[in-house]
Order: structure tokens, then C-alpha cells, then sequence
């Protein structure tokens, strides 16, 4: 492993923004791998209730967006009219789901969850909460802070750059080599 840099005062150098990318980048994935693998916990959920880590997902799509279209939907969460269909009619039929005609438009209809399935949602959502708060329970309020504040803006400038007019995605290769 490669020693950090120092400055002539013998503290960091600071890296290069590529460099700091790169890493922030691997790390991300990491942490999104482990978040992925978190299996939805079955026994935690209502009277019986049973939803798999992508059912678990699109509710929480659902929530953010609901009412909403299934056309919508599939266009938030980029994947297939059809894929996101039968996503939808499971979860329809296990209950989590209200599917209800469009007052625009009769042809349509619009989604939103039903109290089973808000249900459903906080159970998850919250045993993922224990699991985290585990993960960051020997940290100190300002590294927990500075944590959650720091995604928040990366977040917001993530979002920012992906929907800026204009905005390009490159494939260049940066100052480090890396891609």
C-alpha cells in the first residue's frame, strides 16, 4: 500500500481531486454492494408480510413518487416498462400496492402504497436503520454528522450535474491513469 504524501510540514498532501474521486468511487461501491446485500428481514415484517430486496426497493421508489404512473415509475427507476410490470403486480397482489385509475387519463393507472405496504416499508427501513446505527455506533456525533452531511451533498451535487443542461458524461481518462 502506498504512503500518503506529506506537505514540508509533515502533515497530507493534499490529493489530487482525481485521485480523491477514484478512491470516493471505490468506497461508494463498496458501501452500496453491502447496503444491496442487506437481506430484508422477514420476521420483522407484519402479520406475515413477505417481500424480497427488489420488491423492498421499488416501494421505496413508490413512496417517493406516489401517485404516480407505471410509466413514470420505470422512467425513476431507468428499467423496463415490462420489468417493473411484474415488480408491480406482485406487490399488488401481496397488497403493498394500490393501483387506481388516473382521473387524467382512464386508460392509466396511478400507484401508491397501501397502509400494508407503508407498513412493510417502515419495517424494513428500520431494521436497516438498527443495522447502520451498528455500523456507526462507536462514532462520534461530529464524525456521524459530518458522515450523513457530506452524503446529503454529494447527493445534491451528484443530482446537479446529472440534470444540468448540457451536461456531459465523459469517459476521459483523468490525471492518475485511472477510468
Amino acid at each position: 500500500m502506498a504512503r500518503p504524501m506529506t506537505d514540508t510540514t509533515g502533515r497530507p498532501a493534499p490529493a489530487s481531486p482525481a485521485r480523491v474521486s477514484a478512491a470516493l468511487e471505490r468506497s461508494l461501491t463498496q458501501v452500496a454492494r453491502a447496503i444491496l446485500r442487506l437481506e430484508v428481514p422477514q420476521d420483522a415484517l407484519p402479520d406475515g408480510s413477505a417481500v424480497t430486496r427488489t420488491g423492498y426497493w421499488v416501494l421505496v421508489r413508490v413512496s417517493e413518487v406516489e401517485p404516480a404512473r407505471l410509466s413514470d415509475l420505470a422512467a425513476t427507476v431507468e428499467l423496463d416498462l415490462s420489468t417493473i410490470s411484474r415488480q408491480i403486480r406482485d406487490l399488488a397482489v401481496a397488497g403493498f400496492i394500490d393501483r387506481s385509475p388516473d382521473p387524467a387519463d382512464g386508460r392509466a393507472v396511478l400507484l401508491s402504497l397501501t397502509e400494508r405496504g407503508a407498513a412493510v416499508l417502515e419495517a424494513v427501513s428500520e431494521s436497516r436503520r438498527r443495522v447502520l446505527a451498528g455500523a456507526i455506533a462507536d462514532w462520534t456525533d461530529e464524525e456521524r454528522n459530518a458522515l450523513a452531511s457530506g452524503l446529503l451533498r454529494l447527493d445534491a451535487g451528484l443530482h446537479d450535474t446529472r440534470v444540468a443542461p448540457g451536461a456531459k458524461h465523459t469517459d476521459e481518462t483523468n490525471d492518475e491513469g485511472d477510468r
